[in-house]
């Protein structure tokens, strides 16, 4: 279920067996721009937003040309390989390039999100992300961010810059179509009871980690989640477009202690992931 779309809203939830998953997921161009230059896949065992650069011309296109790209992963009825993942990450480089190269101002998108693995012992979640679009992962009351936002702004806050108040958020440093659109990746052992949240920066400028971490808290089903987080985003302005996917593990490996299950994330990419380290 890959959306991109000018104007309105577009939301749909699925629900998978072996491990139990239900999803959900919504898009919406905002208040203040005429297109959406966000795009969504959803569709078990991939689950991507992108946030297409470039403005009308080329914006919507590169976010829709890095998820076509995961296209044939999404199709193919099965858990895919970490190899697997990687190609697919590759190719949907190679293709916001060719876009880059077709348009006068150039153009590039961040992509983020999950796609389910069988790896080794179990199903696990191979996380990816190059921008400053996010990952959550929310399990009881607590809110991990597990992905690292690719902005001049995160990177000079964790070098102890000062500078990083005053530097604008958007400011991003990784991205598919620029010289520099290295992925990060993780894997995350998949649990029951856990609930990841996948969402473009037009969500996370709106409403803070505290705010995040309620609604994904008391919100109910996913479906109902992502149709609340978007519309609190367009209450507190609604300045960028707003794309969300709730995904949660009904069934599925039971969860082990916390320690367990940190010890248990494997390191892919020279990247680690402390699933212990709550959001500040």
């Amino acid at each position: 279920m890959n959306t991109r779309h000018d104007g309105a809203t577009a939301s749909w939830a699925v629900r998978c067996p072996d491990p139990v998953i239900e999803a959900a997921a919504r898009s919406d161009v905002g208040l203040h721009r005429a297109v959406n230059e966000d795009a969504v896949l959803a569709q078990r065992p991939v689950f991507l937003v992108a946030d297409g650069m470039g403005g009308h011309e080329a914006g919507d296109l590169a976010s829709a040309a890095a998820l076509a790209a995961f296209a044939a992963l999404a199709a193919v009825g099965r858990s895919p390989t970490v190899d697997e993942v990687a190609i697919a990450v590759g190719a949907a480089r190679e293709a916001v390039d060719e876009v880059a190269l077709r348009t006068r101002r150039g153009a590039g998108c961040t992509l983020t999100g999950v796609v389910l693995v069988e790896h080794h012992d179990g199903p696990h979640w191979y996380v990816l992300n190059v921008g400053d679009s996010r990952v959550y992962q929310h399990r009881g009351a607590a809110l991990v961010q597990i992905t690292i936002d690719h902005s001049l702004h995160a990177e000079l806050a964790a070098a102890g810059d000062e500078a990083a108040a005053s530097t604008p958020r958007n400011v991003i440093t990784r991205a598919l179509g620029s010289d520099d659109s290295r992925h990060d990746a993780w894997l995350l052992p998949v649990r029951a009871g856990t609930r990841l949240l996948i969402c473009s920066d037009g969500l996370t400028t709106e409403l803070g980690d505290e705010e995040l971490r309620a609604v994904l808290t008391v919100g109910g089903r996913a479906e109902s989640v992502a149709e609340e987080l978007v519309r609190r985003a367009r209450a507190a302005g609604g300045h960028d477009n707003i794309s969300v996917i709730v995904v949660d593990t009904v069934t599925g490996p039971v969860s082990p202690p916390p320690s367990a299950e940190s010890a248990a994330v494997a390191e892919i990419e020279e990247e680690t992931l402390d699933v212990t380290r709550p959001v500040r």
